[in-house]
């Protein structure tokens, strides 16, 4: 039965382009996490050479987008334009940002932690526009949907570094983040597949 329900719930997702687009978008945001939890920090330490510490600052920097820009982003889709084009900004933001990762070649702290945070301003408007613009296309009783909303997180942390590993056979290691600049971009064909809610 739930193998029945699990075909039926993929074959209504592929139906519906407004939830395959932000499952799909929400996906690619979530690869992006995945290769920057794992290889940035390894990047940083090893390739540029700050310490442990330095990563630490740079990072508590590089993380206060969510903070400042979540909530009053999530009220301007509720209340004005919606999150269509929020997300496509955000992924355009991603997308330039992260493809800049490997010409970055200064040791200074403040550049990265400059262009880090701009990476994240980006992933918070895309953050934000999927959840929201998710769950206002499904209610309680679509659990199925739900879960596999959901499990686009678990999912991403073994495609992202599948595809970060397959990149490393042929290329240094800066140059994934050219990789992740490419898949991003498939985050936003997605983005633009999907109708406004405004």
């Amino acid at each position: 039965y739930d193998d029945i329900a699990f075909i039926s719930t993929l074959k209504c997702i592929r139906e519906s382009r407004n939830i395959n687009g932000i499952l799909m978008s929400q996906f690619i945001l979530r690869i992006f996490f995945s290769f920057m939890v794992i290889y940035m920090p390894i990047y940083l330490n090893q390739h540029i050479g700050f310490s442990w510490p330095e990563i630490g600052i740079i990072f508590t920097i590089m993380l206060l987008p969510f903070v400042l820009f979540e909530y009053p982003l999530g009220r301007l889709a509720d209340t004005k334009i919606g999150e269509k084009e929020i997300l496509i900004i955000g992924f355009i933001i991603l997308i330039f940002s992260t493809a800049f990762i490997p010409f970055m070649n200064t040791t200074s702290l403040i550049p990265w932690a400059i262009l880090l945070f701009i990476t994240r301003v980006g992933a918070s408007f895309a953050e934000i526009t999927t959840e929201s613009y998710f769950f206002k296309h499904v209610d309680g009783t679509d659990t199925s949907t739900i879960s596999l909303f959901r499990i686009t997180r678990p999912v991403s942390y073994i495609v992202g570094p599948l595809i970060a590993t397959i990149g490393l056979f042929f290329l240094n290691i800066q140059y994934i983040f050219l990789i992740l600049a490419v898949v991003l971009l498939f985050g936003l064909y997605f983005s633009f597949k999907i109708k406004d809610t405004k």
